[in-house]
């Protein structure tokens, strides 16, 4: 018989990994459906979409009303797991000034859409391609770039190999592996619980999971993908985020088949990202998408830049060579990354000097441009 100290609620466990809390809200939330912002007009566009499971999905789209560029590009924004798209929404600012438009939506069992559970990726994966595929029809629709949160971040890192449409990728916060993430979790939760115990209870959940979702808890590995994608990729994570190891994200990184940058933040798991991080993640997706390319070719042997890359993206990302972490390195680099938020974890292989010379006047952090979130 497991003693008492060790007993661990069946009923929280599979609730906590299906059927967090819901951030349900009122549709007068999403805010006008016309709005001005740096003299511009914008408008936004609801939809309902059906999921790979049969839910309709409540999705919005903005862009201006009024358009000076025939095809512009789309970043379709995925939530976290007890959020929904007005988390997307309040990162509108960011892309609406560099001439992006941007999609979001509530994924399946979260806000306004139908669906009792969510899978943290395993089905969200799917209705993410409904979404994609969807978001291309749109008339006037350029190039797109995913930018997932959690959550949200698994499902990028499963689904973007598989297509070629997409053209660069933001995931802040994600997991490599769910299995060992939910052994941490447990292990924080209850201290000194025996390893077997853990996973006899996480065995026994996840078949319970399975008869509610389809789910099997045991795939639920991003970090399988992560050697499959060559898309040019920014990652993020908070230095306090209590829910997930920043471990994961240097096992994704250095499974990583493409080009890759390293943001750190002050915050936790759910914390408000800064504006300088997000002004990073504007100019990241804007020179993907106007630009040939940014980040170096990892294809290239001698690792030349494109002389588009000489962006300001590049001179503050932190760049990791895909084929130079060794396994020696990957605990210093750990300790570094939580002691210096700004110091490099490798060199760009590009000329520096020149880069710094062309740059050094450069302010990404330049605006001052007030946004009033509540007209979104």
């Amino acid at each position: 018989m497991v003693e008492e100290k060790y007993k661990i609620s069946y009923e929280t466990l599979w609730k906590f990994i299906i059927r967090p809390p819901r951030d349900e809200y009122d549709e007068d939330f999403l805010g006008e459906k016309e709005f001005i912002y740096r003299k511009k007009l914008y408008i936004r566009h609801d939809y309902k979409i059906l999921s790979s499971q049969g839910y309709f999905l409540r999705c919005s789209f903005i862009e201006p009303k009024t358009r000076t560029i025939d095809e512009m590009p789309v970043v379709i924004y995925l939530h976290g797991n007890s959020s929904s798209r007005l988390e997307g929404l309040r990162m509108a600012k960011v892309l609406l000034k560099n001439d992006i438009n941007l999609f979001v939506f509530d994924f399946a069992g979260c806000g306004l859409s139908e669906g009792e559970y969510i899978t943290l990726g395993y089905h969200e994966s799917h209705d993410l391609a409904i979404i994609v595929n969807f978001v291309s029809r749109l008339p006037g629709t350029g190039k797109i770039g995913l930018w997932g949160r959690s959550m949200g971040a698994a499902t990028t890192m499963i689904y973007a190999h598989k297509d070629p449409r997409i053209c660069a990728i933001v995931m802040d916060s994600p997991f490599a592996d769910f299995s060992k993430l939910a052994k941490e979790l447990v292990q924080k939760q209850v201290k000194n619980l025996p390893g077997f115990i853990i996973s006899s209870a996480l065995s026994i959940v996840g078949s319970t999971i399975k008869k509610k979702t389809g789910m099997e808890v045991s795939k639920l590995k991003p970090i399988q993908c992560a050697g499959k994608t060559s898309i040019p990729a920014i990652f993020i994570h908070a230095l306090n985020d209590e829910l997930i190891n920043i471990q994961h994200t240097l096992d994704l990184i250095e499974k990583y088949g493409g080009p890759k940058s390293l943001l750190s933040c002050d915050g936790g798991h759910n914390s408000p990202r800064p504006k300088e991080v997000l002004n990073k993640i504007g100019e990241f997706f804007k020179n993907n998408f106007y630009d040939n390319e940014i980040f170096y070719d990892i294809n290239n042997t001698k690792n030349k830049i494109n002389s588009d890359a000489k962006s300001e993206s590049t001179q503050y990302s932190e760049f990791i060579d895909n084929n130079k972490i060794e396994e020696k390195n990957k605990q210093n680099l750990k300790k570094d990354f939580i002691k210096k938020n700004t110091e490099k974890i490798s060199k760009n292989v590009k000329d520096e000097n020149e880069k710094k010379k062309k740059k050094e006047n450069v302010d990404v952090n330049k605006s001052n441009d007030n946004f009033n979130f509540d007209n979104i």
